[in-house]
């Protein structure tokens, strides 16, 4: 049997459709973030839903949730515009990311709501059967005043629909137009028919458009139905199964997932679509009363005319529905409101059999709760997706409160990051979305810190994800200096697309003074001010973090005895405060300052003989610690490391061979652990040096490895403090990795944050201190475990791409999977379990010639147009 009945749509004005029987008007639902949400946001996400819901009572609604192609080709060409200063590789680098990206096959949900508007039945005949607008004569049938109180019925449902729990907003005519083409052209890759219309009315001789390159074909009882299109003169058959919701159990509300978002899980699109009537409270109290007295009937044939105990099933159903006529009749608001409705389910498939095979997996899913069945009359059933159809089959008949419904939450998906910025990856929980990111979004336009943390365990893929950003970026203009101890970082410097614009330093062979305490704070900039004011303010400011800072790692280098003893304090602040805080001062200095403290001009005492000989003991002390390989980076005079006039995008950090203690020997009494540390420690302050040069407002970026470190330093707050100011000012954005989140919080960066990367941890403890970088979560929700799920290896011990929970400082946040199989050569790079000449080695011979320099415009392609864009079905 060939299906080609036309539409029974009659008309389509604004985000109306008309059909002979009723209009209704169509509404697109704002997505909802459902992952990582408290369970009384999500209750009341859904307390609101079925509020506006039970406002619709005798009226019908049309639940239809479609998909539409991730943008690839748009989100190409504003991601090539928000490129600040494109590398040479630059339009490679795009294009290769725009053909990974097209051949996920992602899709975004959408999800429309057509309602019902009440009219009287004589404008809705007229408005079916002539193509007039609203406002025009309706050939004397239709006073002006019955089209002008439509209009006002139509506008008190805009309003309603936009309220909290759906924040629904009209339908465009273009989301309107694909809607239809979805569900005329069920199954097909989309767009198949899509046109050029923006017009906010559609005559009725061109509605033609979207069934005429399409036929349906079904067979009496068949399993499918055979949909065929064509697309620049290419046949394209799919088939498709429907489904439809039979029995339920009881829900749990909330729910870990909504029911209708079950299906986002499986690797390919499902549509659904839902026929509603919003019941009569009245209608339904009486038609609970008539069953009561139905079930009472049968009980007493039982009881009083044979003598036999009634069957505990007629018991059961009087419970019930005394309840709901309870609730009904006591309810003070519209949560005890009952719906009847038709659900169904849609997948398709290239062959028949796979088709089956989908939507076995669909019954897979929902077994046991919800009964999912194949109804017979697969042609008559798939015509509902199609707005304005009648309903096809009165079997499968679901009744339930309004509250059931709304727990359904059709408009829960994976939120998180944005359309412009970089791609990170996939979603990797309830929903498989793309996930780009725009780094400086908050601080160039949310006016938020730029600091944003990235904890994971051994293993958990920190350098791979600080690798990512810092190269997808590096690419794209953006300079960067990066602190990684272990030096694994170094691979991207020597990346062919980077290496002309890269430098990596290893501090450890730097030359003398290159971690000096007064010279690893960088001098304010006149430029960077408005006024002379706020510059010496800032100046001042620089000489007293320069002042703090000396003392503080001075004081860590001593033995332990003497860092806790009253008069060490004492000393290192006179000294300290003998010597002027210029970036070109030395902690010689203040050593000599030490040696000559309450001493005259020609060396006689003149103050305190014990603080002076406490003051010379810490002088020898640190004199001796300066003669060692790491303090003479500290204590002489000397340029910060790598300033030689060339200003390179990528700098590179490392401390390869420094040996860093271990949490339970930190502050030993060992002096080469102590001095580790103060190196650690000095060169995060260079690292942040990175952000003052340059344009205040352009884009800059600091990765720090070993974050911890800071923590361990009575001025670590000052540098997260000024980080988080500082990054704001200077459009910088830093981020802060370390294994452990409990030393992240000793910094307090849970409050001064604006995203976070959460990897792989498998400590209760560490896991609870997470949830800490996580806003809106507390602890005991049972979302500590989700960390030790990430990045889970195989059975063979290898792990695939790493996971990380990401909070994009915008209110998203999701389990993620970072993505670099678009980039082998970065991904080889980055691979922490090979020796780093080994990977420079590969990573050379892997990687052809860099392009010439020139012009990076239409570095996204061009025939990845919306319009080439698939859904595989």
């Amino acid at each position: 049997m060939s299906g080609k009945r036309g539409l029974a749509l009659r008309r389509i004005s604004g985000h109306c459709t008309v059909t002979a029987q009723k209009v209704m008007a169509w509404y697109l639902l704002d997505p909802q973030g459902w992952s990582f949400r408290p369970d009384g946001v999500r209750e009341q996400l859904i307390v609101d839903g079925a509020d506006v819901l039970s406002q619709l009572a005798k009226r019908e609604v049309h639940l239809r949730v479609t998909t539409r192609p991730y943008p690839v080709a748009k989100w190409a060409r504003d991601h090539d515009a928000n490129a600040p200063a494109p590398l040479p590789a630059w339009s490679k680098h795009l294009t290769t990311d725009q053909h990974r990206l097209a051949s996920l096959s992602m899709a975004d949900k959408e999800v429309y709501l057509g309602v019902e508007i009440p009219s009287r039945s004589p404008l809705l005949k007229a408005l079916g059967s002539i193509g007039d607008s609203l406002s025009d004569s309706l050939g004397g049938a239709i006073s002006q005043r019955e089209v002008t109180a439509l209009e006002k019925q139509v506008r008190a449902t805009d309003e309603l629909m936009s309220s909290p729990g759906l924040e629904a907003a009209p339908a465009t005519p273009r989301q309107l137009e694909w809607l239809l083409h979805r569900s005329c052209s069920l199954g097909l890759p989309a767009p198949l028919t899509l046109g050029g219309v923006t017009d906010e009315a559609w005559d009725p001789d061109d509605l033609g458009e979207f069934t005429d390159r399409v036929n349906w074909f079904a067979t009496p009882y068949g399993r499918t139905i055979r949909v065929v299109g064509e697309h620049d003169d290419r046949r394209i058959e799919r088939h498709v199964c429907v489904l439809s919701v039979g029995r339920m159990t009881d829900l749990d509300i909330p729910p870990g997932i909504p029911w209708m978002q079950r299906t986002d899980e499986l690797p390919f699109p499902v549509e659904w679509s839902g026929r509603i009537l919003v019941e009569d409270a009245a209608k339904v109290g009486a038609a609970m009363r008539r069953n009561i007295q139905k079930i009472r009937a049968q009980a007493n044939h039982y009881e009083l005319e044979h003598h036999e105990p009634a069957p505990g099933a007629l018991e059961r159903q009087a419970s019930r529905a005394l309840a709901v006529e309870d609730e009904i009749s006591m309810g003070l608001s519209g949560l005890s409101t009952r719906t009847t409705g038709w659900y169904r389910i849609a997948v398709s498939g290239a062959t028949e059999d796979e088709a089956i095979d989908r939507a076995s997996l669909v019954r897979k899913m929902y077994a046991p709760q919800i009964t999912i069945a194949r109804p017979q009359d697969q042609y008559a059933v798939a015509r509902e997706f199609i707005p304005g159809e009648r309903l096809g089959s009165t079997a499968y008949r679901r009744r339930m409160p309004v509250t059931t419904l709304a727990a359904a939450v059709p408009a829960a998906t994976a939120t998180v990051g944005d359309r412009v910025g970089i791609h990170l990856g996939q979603t990797s929980g309830t929903s498989a979305r793309v996930v780009t990111w725009e780094p400086w979004l908050a601080t160039e336009r949310e006016e938020e810190s730029g600091l944003a943390v990235l904890c994971a365990g051994l293993g958990g893929g920190k350098s791979t994800a600080g690798g990512n950003i810092i190269y997808r970026t590096v690419i794209q203009g953006v300079p960067w200096t990066v602190l990684d101890p272990s030096g694994r970082l170094t691979a991207l410097t020597q990346l062919p697309e980077l290496e002309p614009y890269s430098r990596a330093v290893d501090l450890l062979d730097a030359a003398p003074g290159s971690l000096s305490t007064y010279r690893v704070i960088a001098e304010p900039d006149r430029k960077h001010y408005a006024d002379e004011a706020s510059w010496r303010a800032a100046m001042e400011q620089a000489k007293d973090t320069r002042r703090l800072l000396t003392s503080s790692v001075m004081r860590a280098m001593l033995p332990k005895q003497l860092q806790e003893h009253v008069l060490s304090e004492v000393a290192l602040m006179r000294a300290v405060g003998a010597v002027p805080a210029n970036a070109w001062s030395s902690c010689d200095q203040v050593v000599t300052a030490l040696a000559d403290l309450n001493r005259g001009p020609h060396g006689e005492p003149t103050g305190d003989a014990e603080l002076a000989r406490h003051a010379g003991y810490m002088a020898d002390f640190l004199r001796e610690a300066a003669k060692t390989s790491h303090g003479r980076l500290i204590f002489p005079a000397g340029r910060p490391a790598g300033e030689n006039g060339f200003e390179p995008l990528l700098t590179v950090y490392s401390l390869r061979g420094l040996a860093l203690p271990d949490e339970s020997t930190r502050g030993g009494e060992d002096l080469d652990e102590r001095l580790s540390m103060c190196v650690m420690y000095l060169a995060a302050w260079l690292t942040q040096r990175g952000m003052y040069f340059g344009d205040v407002h352009a884009r800059k970026g600091i990765f720090i490895d070993e974050a911890w470190a800071l923590s361990t330093f009575s001025s670590g707050r000052r540098f997260i403090d000024r980080a988080a100011r500082d990054s704001r000012k200077h459009n910088t954005r830093v981020l802060m990795a370390s294994q452990n989140p409990a030393d992240l919080l000793k910094l307090d960066l849970a409050n001064l944050c604006s995203a976070a990367f959460i990897g792989r941890l498998t400590g209760e403890d560490a896991q609870r201190d997470a949830l800490r970088f996580i806003p809106g979560i507390r602890d005991g929700l049972g979302y500590e475990q989700i960390f030790g799920t990430l990045s889970r290896p195989s059975r063979d011990g290898l792990r695939g791409p790493r996971e990380f929970v990401f909070s994009d400082g915008s209110g998203g946040i999701e389990r993620i999977r970072m993505d670099l199989s678009a980039h082998p050569n970065l991904l080889e790079a980055l691979n922490t379990t090979a020796a780093p000449d080994k990977a420079r080695n590969r990573v050379e011979r892997a990687n052809t010639p860099v392009d010439a320099p020139g012009q990076t415009d239409g570095a996204y392609a061009e025939g990845l147009d919306e319009s080439d864009e698939r859904v595989s079905a």
